[in-house]
């Protein structure tokens, strides 16, 4: 028999999974992200790593619920801003403006420089008063390879996936890193390649020291962005169909 204290109810995952059916209208959308933040840097670009892109591209910062910034990398085109706001011709949406974004979370890799940015490609961008706090991020995809279990120097459990996604710019697949925490990397870690899993999470960043030369140990300083997972369900393992 299951213990009495195993049937107490869970709200915070009950919460999340009613914002992870909301962002994927129920299971319909298989890659779903919304963000309001502080519009820190924008610029016209005319390309992605590479890609023909005429639009822009800008870092927004999200705050977490204990006060940590993220810093959020998005890519717009002028269908995605909202003409309600401003005139994206003389583009009238300042920095510090507080925005609010929806879209999909993309990657794409650099082959010059051998980075990959993890970015979200907004189809919706609009300048909002009073936004309410969100990063939110929602995935139901493929997990591309073996998870990896770590410990942190802080005795912090961490699984480390990446889950296959449509990449919306080339048709092609985007693997979006994913990283789980604690019970919830304890149990990813047994699952495997090929397995499908629907998770929610927010996008995150954080900074950290990569080595460049190891006979001199000079230390580069960069960021990485991935989603933080909140919730992961396995939806079929490899191998199994429907």
């Amino acid at each position: 028999m299951r213990k009495e204290q195993d049937n107490k109810p869970d709200f915070l995952r009950d919460i999340n999974t009613a914002i992870m059916e909301e962002l994927t209208a129920g299971g319909i959308k298989d890659n779903a992200a919304g963000l309001a933040g502080e519009l820190k840097e924008v610029e016209e670009v005319t390309e992605l790593c590479g890609l023909r892109f005429n639009g822009y591209l800008a870092k927004i910062e999200t705050p977490r619920p204990r006060g940590t910034l993220d810093e959020v990398i998005v890519a717009f085109t002028d269908a995605a801003i909202s003409k309600e706001e401003g005139d994206i011709a003389g583009f009238e949406i300042a920095i510090g403006s507080k925005v609010l974004v929806s879209g999909k979370v993309q990657t794409l890799k650099d082959f010059e420089s051998g980075k990959v940015l993890v970015f979200i490609l907004a189809d919706f961008l609009a300048m909002v008063k009073n936004p309410m706090l969100q990063d939110d991020v929602a995935l139901r995809g493929v997990i591309a390879h073996e998870p990896i279990y770590r410990t942190t120097p802080r005795g912090k459990r961490i699984t480390d996936i990446s889950v296959i996604v449509k990449n919306e710019l080339t048709g092609n697949k985007c693997f979006i890193p994913c990283i789980c925490w604690q019970e919830q990397a304890d149990e990813v870690a047994g699952w495997q390649r090929g397995d499908t899993v629907e998770l929610l999470g927010r996008y995150q960043s954080r900074q950290y020291e990569k080595v460049i030369d190891t006979d001199s140990g000079s230390r580069e300083q960069r960021t990485a962005y991935e989603v933080s997972v909140q919730l992961i369900n396995r939806k079929e393992q490899a191998g199994n169909e429907k």
